[in-house]
């Protein structure tokens, strides 16, 4: 066998240096995109709209999208990106969260359609309505009834009195090398007229990714017609998240929607606010945080910003994920700026915001 000479012994040395040096870059920047994916999905849970963050892994991962039948099977990837919504996940854990949060939502509706749900709406006589899905201008994200934000969308969620979103034995979703599978039924029941409207959101032996998600979510819709002020609360009772290690975890949230929407004679929104106030915490059995989101200060959309503004235009939300904490401000209330202000582990930094 050749001997290696002193030369080639160091351009070995310098590829393995180099190929380490790219490697450690990789896991860096694999890293700083995790947790702007984190802040990306914190602020849309917090705010129940739908946006992008500069330095995302949005683009990264691809749209790629293929379905196999019920009961198939995949291996997990490193991140999840979700149907029809800008949510991006790093694990299954911020996963089933996600999905817990959304169920019974519009962006849910799409995610889980999306995933390949069977998703039948009923009228009061039993008869199958359609919900067709709203063009990309008029589309409802964290909401079901949206407080006059969507008016056509409210009034055909009027009519429906059930929703059914069947996963079956199982239903498994795949983009390249991240998989989900999503097992088990979520049953929404709606009630009540104009004034005051409820909705009832059960999960039936329903798992993502193994993750079994419990409870009963309740969703009030009151409309006051002196003011044409309508307040919509959300909270959950008995939550309860079961992770595949055994690991039990409470879920605790509520939401607080408060809308002020002015129409023009077709219809369409043209003024007022959407105001969001609310928390969400999953904690396990020993106390420690494992997931919290809180709104420290109100989130306000600005109707009047139309597609100027791509995500809310005032509030902060605060995060903790684990070891991570994350801080959205959304701005000063103006419908121009392009930006937000992000703090991640204690660094702060301006991101831009698309849809």
């Amino acid at each position: 066998m050749k001997k290696l000479n002193f030369k080639s012994m160091l351009v070995i040395a310098l590829m393995v240096t180099f190929i380490w040096a790219c490697s450690k870059n990789e896991l860096t920047v694999s890293s700083d995109s995790n947790l702007t994916d984190l802040a990306q999905a914190s602020g849309q849970l917090a705010s129940g709209s739908s946006f992008t963050i500069s330095g995302s892994s949005s683009s990264a991962l691809g749209s790629a999208n293929s379905i196999t039948g019920r009961g198939g099977k995949g291996g997990h990837g490193r991140g999840h990106i979700l149907d029809g919504t800008n949510f991006i996940t790093k694990d299954d854990t911020l996963l089933a969260i996600i999905d817990a949060e959304s169920a019974g939502d519009f962006r849910g509706f799409r995610m889980h359609g999306g995933g390949g749900a069977t998703i039948t709406h009923y009228d009061a006589n039993g008869d199958v309505v359609t919900l067709p899905e709203p063009s990309s201008s008029t589309k409802p994200e964290g909401c079901s009834f949206s407080g006059g934000q969507f008016p056509q969308m409210d009034s055909l969620l009027a009519t429906i009195v059930k929703t059914v979103v069947d996963f079956g034995t199982g239903v498994t979703n795949k983009k390249g090398d991240n998989t989900i599978t999503r097992s088990g039924s979520i049953t929404i029941i709606r009630s009540g007229d104009s004034s005051l409207r409820t909705e009832t959101i059960t999960f039936n032996s329903y798992k993502v990714n193994g993750i079994q998600i419990e409870g009963t979510k309740t969703k009030t819709h009151s409309y006051d017609s002196s003011t044409g002020v309508r307040i919509s609360n959300s909270s959950v009772s008995n939550g309860k998240i079961t992770f595949t290690d055994g690991t039990i975890t409470d879920w605790v949230s509520t939401k607080k929607r408060t809308s002020t929407v002015t129409l023009d004679s077709n219809n369409k929104p043209v003024s007022g606010t959407i105001v969001t106030e609310g928390n969400t915490s999953v904690t396990l059995t020993s106390g420690t945080v494992l997931f919290s989101n809180t709104i420290t200060k109100p989130i306000t959309d600005d109707i009047s910003c139309g597609r100027e503004r791509h995500s809310p235009v005032s509030g902060t939300a605060s995060t903790i994920y684990k070891t991570d904490t994350v801080i959205i401000d959304f701005g000063d209330g103006s419908c121009s700026n392009k930006t937000i202000t992000v703090s991640i582990n204690g660094v702060v930094s301006t991101k831009t915001i698309g849809r």
